[in-house]
């Protein structure tokens, strides 16, 4: 006994290591340990209907599959409902999260808004004025549009790049758009901030934002709960690794 109680010891991290991996993802998913096959029949499962999974979603960010998750039930959703729109991310970085969205809704616009040179100044000097937080402004500077470009591999021309701080890289034709999702993956609180104030009036009814690291960096907490004070809609905390928030677009 004193053999295998030692052993069960020697093994506990590792089993609860395993079933970390196993129970990070959910039953309707075909290789979870607790795969509910008919269920995901009747539903569809969690990609978007007639999404080719021939881009692997086991590739796409697997350091935090609860997020890469969520973002896929999220994107089916509003194809299920139908709800128009375009697509955005504001802070694209090296273009994961934006290769993801795109191969499961290649059909929608999606316009990608980064610097592509890393943090500005102007935002990092806000960003410890409003928070106290000091922000090294050389931050994410390993990136391009090239690079992002070369990482998403396009399925056609939907995929639009407006390079710059913004908001002033959004041309004025985006303000006619409407958009259906919208990641907000900007770190800091003036662009998020920004990123709200912009797209806010152009999300249509039911459609989402998503604010990432809303448990992660106080900006991006402090611009959202500042910026919802006096709307009707609520942050909806994740689970995720950087703790994002969804926003569902009131009628």
């Amino acid at each position: 006994m004193r053999l295998i109680g030692s052993l069960l010891r020697r093994l506990s991290p590792l089993l609860r290591s395993q079933a970390f991996r196993l129970q990070s993802q959910m039953d309707i998913h075909e290789r979870s340990l607790w795969h509910n096959a008919s269920f995901a029949r009747v539903t569809g499962g969690f990609l978007p209907p007639g999404a080719r999974d021939a881009h692997s979603i086991e590739e796409a960010e697997p350091w935090d599959l609860v997020r890469r998750d969520m973002l896929l039930l999220l994107m089916r959703d509003i194809e299920v409902r139908r709800v128009y729109g375009s697509l955005a991310e504001v802070g694209v970085y090296r273009g994961d999260t934006a290769r993801l969205i795109h191969h499961y809704l290649p059909h929608r616009p999606l316009h990608l808004f980064d610097t592509f040179k890393g943090f500005h100044k102007r935002d990092t000097d806000s960003e410890a004025e409003v928070t106290g937080n000091a922000v090294a402004s050389g931050q994410f500077l390993d990136t391009s549009v090239a690079l992002v470009r070369d990482r998403i591999d396009p399925q056609n021309g939907n995929v639009v790049f407006h390079p710059g701080v913004f908001p002033e890289s959004c041309e004025a034709s985006i303000r006619r758009e409407r958009f259906a999702f919208v990641h907000l993956d900007a770190d800091l609180y003036r662009p998020t901030l920004a990123g709200l104030e912009f797209f806010y009036p152009l999300v249509v009814p039911s459609g989402y934002i998503v604010v990432h690291d809303y448990n992660a960096w106080h900006g991006a907490r402090k611009a959202t709960d500042e910026f919802l004070g006096d709307k009707p809609e609520t942050a909806v905390p994740m689970p995720d690794k950087s703790g994002s928030a969804v926003i569902v677009k009131s009628n």
